[in-house]
């Protein structure tokens, strides 16, 4: 057999060998899976473009929608400020292709994994009136991990446990509870000093407490104290959060306690807690914000300081 002759065989035998294995690479039942498995449910190109997201749970139905870049809930044709950063992690996790494998894709299976219409929670997400995304969350798989479908497909899929909690949460883990709002870029050294009036306790009215920055350092009531301690409190203050919006309205008659903050360019902000109610909380009112809040005997007690409480 000639040289030129065995070269010719074997070539041939390498070229059978390659489309061989590259055939199993293509065909493999695992690889195929995982390309079958890879999927996003929101196209990348219209996460920028989402305007409205609209969730159906046994909980709550929650309306979500965006305004000159901020996120607020709708509550009775009334607008309440939404936690930015849940929405825009909510609209990055289904634009992100991620393993989401096919488990079904027969209709009668539907019922028994929890997506259809009746059992299913729904979440509708639009740019206007286009819908981008309307899809069904059923039940949780032996896997750990939920069945998830788009309306009108009868492909069930299953997906990470962590979407579930955007779909099945109540609507005050959306709302952005924050007293004073991040945009407001309040800062400890920005504050110069905070007038506390303690709102009494029964019949006993409490000793109003006087903060002051003095030479280098605070002064709580015309005493020099500790600094650290009294900007931990400050920082406390500005970081306040509510545990739920009031649908009411807040008179001013009603104010029991109040924190005035006096700011390093002139202007200040006031708190206003109202009374105590059963189960003792209290409504405020913040002098920057249309919004009234409920506050928790625990965050009340944290923000309503006693003098002794600095030293």
């Amino acid at each position: 057999m000639t040289y030129n002759k065995k070269l010719t065989i074997l070539c041939s035998l390498v070229g059978v060998l390659a489309i061989a294995y590259i055939g199993t690479l293509v065909f493999d039942p695992e690889r195929m899976n995982a390309r079958d498995a890879a999927f996003a449910w929101l196209d990348a190109k219209s996460a920028s473009q989402v305007s409205s997201i609209e969730i159906s749970n046994p909980n709550d139905k929650i309306n979500l929608v965006k305004k000159n870049e901020a996120w607020f809930v709708e509550i009775d044709e009334r607008e309440y400020p939404a936690k930015n950063a849940r929405a825009s992690d909510l609209i990055n996790l289904l634009s992100k292709k991620d393993a989401y494998p096919v488990r079904s894709r027969e209709s009668a299976s539907l019922e028994q994994l929890g997506l259809t219409e009746d059992k299913a929670n729904r979440l509708v997400i639009r740019n206007g009136d286009a819908v981008l995304l309307d899809m069904f969350v059923g039940s949780e798989a032996a896997t750990g991990q939920i069945y998830l479908r788009k309306n009108g497909l009868n492909e069930a899929r299953t997906g990470s446990v962590s979407l579930d909690g955007y779909i099945t949460g109540r609507k005050v883990s959306w709302y952005n509870l924050r007293l004073f709002p991040e945009t407001e870029k309040l800062t400890v050294s920005s504050v110069q000093g905070i007038d506390i009036t303690p709102p009494p306790t029964g019949e006993e009215v409490q000793t109003p407490v006087m903060l002051a920055r003095a030479e280098g350092g605070w002064m709580v009531n015309g005493e020099k104290i500790d600094a650290a301690t009294v900007e931990s409190y400050v920082r406390g203050v500005l970081d306040a959060e509510g545990e739920d919006f009031v649908a009411s309205s807040f008179s001013a008659d009603s104010t029991e306690g109040k924190i005035v903050i006096y700011l390093d360019n002139g202007t200040n902000r006031t708190i206003n807690a109202g009374a105590l109610s059963d189960t003792d909380r209290r409504d405020v009112t913040v002098s920057s914000s249309d919004y009234v809040y409920t506050l928790s005997k625990w965050m009340l007690d944290r923000l309503f300081k006693s003098a002794d409480d600095f030293k």
